[in-house]
């Protein structure tokens, strides 16, 4: 385990920080993002071919503690906003640069900009247990990477209910990242945003998947003058102190957005069979939906069947589009940890949705519902690094497309 010093104690006094070179004040800003703007647990992918030395985990009771203590958050902000102000007296002591390239000018706009970044979840985060994260997301259809601003909440349990929800977990990092790396593979193709889409997100928690998904769908349509279409996302959860979280961390995301996600109450429950299966009939769920997604969304045994009926409800037909051109594909993207405390329930997964086994049925041939089944129709698996003390640890992700079959 990594202990880190206090600010105060470790960073260089603030009138003299003009002083030090741009690569010892870039290492600074990284020490101090390593406190404020801690990464996410088990969200980094194992390269088996070139596997990296685990770094170890730092955010243990000291760092906690540590992030927590006002005066030392005070001392971080103030030398951080040091350092924006003196970024112009900074001399190049490097001899890699030649008096005119430019280079020297970029390393230190680079700082700037990390600084100032590093600055905003500093200030935004003050109080104890509220952690805010930034969360570039890059991919290859956009000219320049889309950026997600999240704030975590202490978890709390009330009864038998924990507020799960309230943190950013590993899961929707990893879904957020491979939609980015591959949007037409989640449904996000330019003729299906232009035809209009209904997206929903179960268990949205802290809304990092629907907010990546509605700033994609805001940059594509940019860069590529395609209107959305009246394109939506609705982002949902059933736990009110996570919906006000989730509603929080939309409006920071606020901007000049095409798309923009809502937040609404949901409540699988409603859906299960053996509970009579009386869903909500209100707007946004009294229209059916071209692609859902679900990241660590199942922790009870029951939640797998609960969501197959929810998805059974909400998830589009493939011959029943009606008056509104919708994906001819529709899909319901789950992916889920495998974690040695959940094995049950993750086993649930497999035997509430079969794999597959005659191929997805095509919407001007399949005309017999009562056959159609919500199966697996492909799976994938990820192993990344547990983020956490063991060595070596590791922890494995499934992702299983889903969609209708007979």
């Amino acid at each position: 385990m990594t202990l880190l010093s206090p600010p105060s104690a470790r960073l260089p006094p603030i009138r003299s920080i003009h002083k030090h070179s741009a690569e010892v004040l870039e290492c600074l800003v990284e020490y101090l993002r390593t406190i404020y703007n801690p990464p996410v647990r088990g969200t980094r992918r194992v390269d088996r071919k070139a596997k990296d030395k685990l770094d170890g985990d730092a955010d243990g009771d000291g760092l906690t503690q540590l992030r927590a203590d006002d005066y030392e958050r005070g001392y971080a902000i103030r030398w951080l906003t040091s350092l924006v102000a003196q970024a112009s007296l900074l001399q190049d002591t490097s001899e890699e640069h030649g008096p005119d390239d430019g280079a020297f000018d970029e390393k230190v706009d680079a700082l700037v900009q990390h600084t100032a970044s590093l600055l905003a979840v500093c200030a935004g985060s003050a109080a104890a247990g509220i952690v805010t994260r930034r969360f570039p997301l890059a991919s290859p259809l956009l000219h320049s990477p889309i950026e997600v601003q999240l704030t975590d909440i202490p978890i709390s349990v009330e009864e038998d209910a924990a507020t799960v929800g309230a943190h950013t977990w590993g899961g929707a990092c990893l879904l957020a990242e491979l939609v980015m790396e591959n949007p037409e593979r989640y449904g996000l193709s330019d003729d299906a945003i232009a035809r209009g889409l209904r997206i929903l997100e179960l268990g949205a928690g802290t809304g990092l998947v629907s907010l990546a998904v509605a700033k994609y769908l805001s940059a594509r349509c940019c860069q590529t003058d395609v209107d959305p279409a009246g394109a939506t996302v609705v982002a949902t959860d059933y736990h009110p102190d996570v919906l006000e979280n989730l509603s929080r961390n939309i409006s920071l995301n606020a901007g000049q957005n095409l798309v923009s996600p809502s937040a609404h109450a949901l409540d699988w429950s409603e859906f299960s069979q053996d509970a009579g299966g009386c869903p909500p009939c209100i707007a946004p769920f009294d229209q059916s939906f071209d692609i859902i997604f679900g990241a660590d969304i199942i922790y009870e045994a029951s939640h797998a069947r609960w969501i197959r009926d929810t998805v059974a409800t909400l998830l589009q037909r493939p011959s029943l589009a009606g008056d509104r051109d919708t994906v001819s594909s529709p899909r319901f993207h789950l992916l889920i940890p495998l974690r040695p405390t959940h094995a049950l329930e993750s086993r649930t997964v497999q035997d509430i949705f079969p794999h597959a086994t005659r191929g997805v049925p095509a919407p001007a041939t399949c005309v017999y519902e009562s056959t159609w089944e919500l199966c697996i129709l492909e799976e994938e698996a990820f192993v990344c690094e547990a983020g956490d003390a063991r060595p070596g640890g590791e922890v494995q992700y499934v992702h299983s497309v889903i969609g209708w079959a007979s």
